[in-house]
């Protein structure tokens, strides 16, 4: 069995408005995406969290709006196989996610919604889908 271990995160992005005008409560949608790229040789990866959070309305216009970017690298050490990139696919967010939770509660508190929490997303590896190219990718080939 392969083993994970973390080496880095980056912020790529981190987006904030609150344009509400009074404290109450408002309807909130999530969006959310994750990807994990592995290097040609198996012994990197590269995982790519999205979360976006912004008030339900049907114009352009929100008045709340909060997005972070993370991205983290990943050494792998051992014989990595498509099951072990199930696990890894959840780990990767497991260990990803907290720093963007933080990252995003600290804005908000600053931002005038200090009791604002980033949603966890339930991910397990039964949902996980490990994708098999005939050759790497582009974003496989970014790996370093």
């Amino acid at each position: 069995m392969a083993r994970l271990d973390m080496l880095s995160y980056k912020l790529q992005d981190l987006q904030f408005f609150n344009k509400l005008e009074a404290p109450g409560q408002i309807q909130l949608e999530n969006n959310f995406s994750f990807s994990v790229n592995y290097s040609q040789d198996h012994t990197r990866c590269m995982a790519k969290l999205y979360q976006c959070v912004k008030d339900k309305t049907d114009g352009p216009d929100h008045r709340f709006f909060v997005s972070v970017e993370l991205v983290g690298m990943f050494e792998i050490s051992g014989q990595l196989t498509d099951e072990d990139k199930r696990d890894f696919h959840v780990m990767c967010y497991q260990q990803l996610f907290p720093y963007g939770e933080v990252l995003v509660k600290q804005v908000c508190a600053a931002g005038g919604m200090p009791d604002f929490v980033l949603l966890r997303q339930r991910m397990t590896r039964d949902n996980v889908m490990v994708a098999r190219p005939d050759g790497p990718t582009p974003a496989q080939e970014d790996v370093p």
